[in-house]
């Protein structure tokens, strides 16, 4: 885990993953389309880990994904829908 103070650069948090017009990220709406959260507690960080699997080159398979997105936990067990999500912006983060 690295401290915001520590990193020389731009930090990106949920708010600003929007685009200007009010555009949602495409992990976002993947979430939204795959049903892949409950409460919401989690969903931030879910999402921002997820876009952080994506980039990073993590997102091969979806056993790959579960191990990459392992250190987030939801309590309502909304994983499967999760790793429906990424499977489903990875395609378009990509292009």
């Amino acid at each position: 885990l690295t401290l915001a103070v520590a990193v020389r650069g731009p930090v990106t948090t949920i708010e600003g993953l929007a685009e200007q017009g009010g555009a949602l990220h495409p992990m976002q709406q993947a979430f939204i389309d795959q049903d892949a959260f409950q409460c919401g507690y989690c969903t931030p960080g879910q999402i921002v880990s997820a876009i952080g699997c994506v980039a990073e080159g993590h997102a091969g398979s979806d056993a790959e994904i579960r191990e990459h997105m392992s250190g987030n936990l939801c309590r309502c067990a909304a994983y499967p829908n999760i790793v429906k999500a990424i499977n489903q912006a990875k395609g378009e983060m990509r292009s």
